[in-house]
């Protein structure tokens, strides 16, 4: 037999999962039960308190939502401060509960003295003290590690983010950012453990040093365990999906059973997820108590490097799961998936019933790719492309003309660092702001709003952003007497970042439509007195607020999109409007779309319903418990 330090890496492994794996077959009742019941007390508990936070902090004030800047502002004053220490410690309460509960019970297993799951969830609510400090120091370190790195991310950007080797520098660093975080996460691996275990004091147990032999073996050995993950995640990914395909293609042209089993097909996948993720914690709480008791052995040992032994390890008791629970956890899944099911038809048949409608597109400050942003040039150019909206920027001068501009200041457009509310109208006609972008455009002036409807009326439909910067006198009142007076009420929409600017809008014309332009929100957006939502994707959209903008008759648009960025899966998840610089080529991807066959869109509304991302490890409940804070609201 060779020496322990000559076993190969991949025999090393194998008996390291092995070991593991036998720990987690008989703590598996535990964990998961652990983990279920406290997943249903989380929910109980979190629910009745966002809502009683929701009517403290938007209904007692007046407001039903926080919305762009009112963040901003809100999150620097002192309620938003402690609303926010507040929120991060439930955060890390609950993170605590739920992976030391899961600490407490696999450990208990390798002592051989079973710990039950109620025992668990008591001895982590006991030890919090300790607890705490140690998960607030990791997130402090990795916070600022982080920070550390996203110095250089902002000087780049501000230096040369159009230069070609911008992209790969930011890719080289997130990269570097991410090897930097995890070799923290593993000289901190033991830290947990010594503190609520062994009863070191934290600093003490974050001081604790691995040899190098073992910090590069807990290295390699912990980022095979999470490819293994990966991996086994991706497998379910890719069998469920054929099956789901397979399935959806046998009743395509089946209008009768199409959504109820697409419906079904969400909901059972929804729930192996779930599942995976249950498990993949229990198991992922055996390998890491498996590696820490290695390590309590090789520090007995004197060796230098973790030399797992295949074991069989002898338990005093060993939970026997009782036949009867095991047939209701069955029945409680198939219920589950039944109530699913239901509940779900409806909004999936909505969907599959808009695969093929209409998406429009409008030219963001005209074709604003093609002529400079704002100008009469750039509305004919999106009268040309087949626009179907034009979104254009309104401001007044300082003698109180409405104008189209989108900058406050002139200097990017016309190169004279003057503010347009220091201007009058007169002296706004002398700036040229065609130059700066080709001097084919040499001559163009900043247009009234007034000449932009004339010269688009009846040919295009208007996006009237009203641009509040906090020195307009009549703003609202003049584009809503203009837009009546030229007849377009039914051609035009008007949008805004400020919810007061587009509530006096409704004051003074109840018949306008206006869309409330979003690119950060908390709270209850339904209640929002608009016609649709503007929002920058990235940051608001997500299939819920599709389905939930939908179900009150309300449109969603979606802006701040680069001409070459892909917009398919935001077709997928149901915008009803794309706002873009280059109007040619989102109508181009639209049609390519359309002619996708009935299936491969079907199958793409499939996974816009089963959100993927959602099921992570390791803080995710960090995550989730934001989600659920603001869960009313986001």
């Amino acid at each position: 037999m060779l020496p322990k330090e000559e076993r190969s890496p991949k025999k090393y492994l194998a008996t390291l999962f092995r070991n593991s794996f036998n720990v987690f077959k008989v703590s598996l009742y535990d964990t998961v039960t652990y983990q279920v019941l406290f997943l249903i007390l989380l929910y109980l508990l979190t629910i009745p308190i966002a809502y009683i936070f929701y009517d403290f902090l938007f209904v007692t004030k007046g407001y039903p939502a926080l919305i762009n800047l009112d963040i901003e502002s809100f999150l620097f004053s002192i309620p938003g401060v402690i609303t926010v220490l507040l929120l991060a410690f439930a955060a890390i309460i609950i993170f605590c509960i739920e992976k030391f509960g899961l600490l407490f019970i696999t450990a208990s297993y390798q002592t051989g003295k079973r710990m039950s799951y109620f025992s668990a969830f008591r001895q982590a609510a006991r030890h919090l003290r300790t607890e705490i400090p140690v998960v607030v120091l990791l997130l402090l370190c990795y916070a600022a590690v982080i920070a550390l790195f996203l110095v250089p991310v902002l000087v780049s950007y501000a230096s040369f983010s159009d230069s070609w080797f911008f992209v790969p520098l930011m890719i080289i660093l997130a990269l570097l950012c991410i090897v930097f975080l995890y070799l923290l996460y593993i000289k901190w691996i033991f830290v947990a453990y010594l503190v609520v275990l062994e009863g070191k004091k934290v600093l003490h147990a974050f001081s604790y040093k691995l040899n190098r032999k073992l910090f590069k073996q807990l290295a390699v050995t912990v980022l095979a365990w999470l490819l293994l993950v990966a991996l086994c995640f991706a497998l379910i990914i890719l069998l469920f999906s054929s099956l789901s395909w397979l399935l959806l293609d046998a009743v395509i042209d089946n209008s009768v059973l199409l959504a109820p089993i697409f419906a079904s097909l969400v909901v059972l996948f929804s729930l192996i997820l779930f599942s995976f993720s249950i498990v993949a914690n229990s198991f992922d709480s055996n390998f890491l108590t498996e590696l820490y008791y290695q390590n309590i052995e090789r520090e007995k040992t004197g060796c230098d490097i973790i030399v797992p032994e295949p074991k069989e390890l002898s338990y005093l008791w060993t939970p026997e799961v009782p036949k009867k629970h095991i047939l209701v956890a069955i029945i409680l899944c198939l219920v589950v998936v039944l109530i699913g099911t239901i509940l779900l038809i409806p909004t999936v048949q909505n969907d599959i019933d808009s695969i093929d409608k209409k998406i429009y597109v409008s030219a963001h400050r005209g074709s604003s790719c093609r002529a400079p942003q704002n100008t009469i040039s750039a509305f004919l150019t999106a009268i040309e492309d087949e626009a179907d909206y034009i979104e254009l920027d309104v401001q007044e001068t300082k003698d109180g003309v409405v104008v189209v501009l989108h900058d406050a200041n002139l200097l990017q457009v016309g190169g004279v660092d003057r503010n347009i509310w220091n201007l009058n109208y007169s002296e706004l006609q002398e700036i040229d702001v065609g130059s700066s972008f080709s001097p084919e455009f040499a001559g163009e002036r900043v247009p009234t709003l007034e000449e932009t409807i004339d010269v688009t009326k009846a040919k295009i439909k208007l996006n009237i952003e009203l641009k509040i910067y906090g020195h307009q006198k009549h703003l609202e009142e003049e584009v809503v007497r203009l837009v009546e007076e030229k007849g377009i009420e039914d051609h035009c929409v008007i949008t805004s970042l400020d919810y007061n600017a587009l509530k006096e809008v409704r004051r003074l014309n109840h018949d306008l439509k206006i869309g409330m332009i979003i690119k950060y929100l908390i709270g209850e957006y339904s209640k929002l007195d608009v016609d649709f939502y503007s929002v920058e994707p990235h940051l608001v959209l997500t299939k819920k607020f599709m389905l939930d903008a939908h179900a009150d008759n309300k449109d969603v648009h979606i802006w701040s999109l680069s001409p070459r960025e892909d917009v398919s899966p935001y077709v997928d998840l149901g915008v009803d409007n794309i706002i873009n610089d280059d109007p040619v080529r989102v109508r181009e991807l639209l049609n390519e779309k359309q002619n996708r066959s009935k299936i491969e869109k079907v199958i793409t509304k499939f996974f816009t319903f089963v959100r993927i991302p959602e099921y992570s490890f390791g803080m995710e409940l960090i995550f989730s418990l934001v989600k659920r804070s603001f869960g009313v609201f986001i």
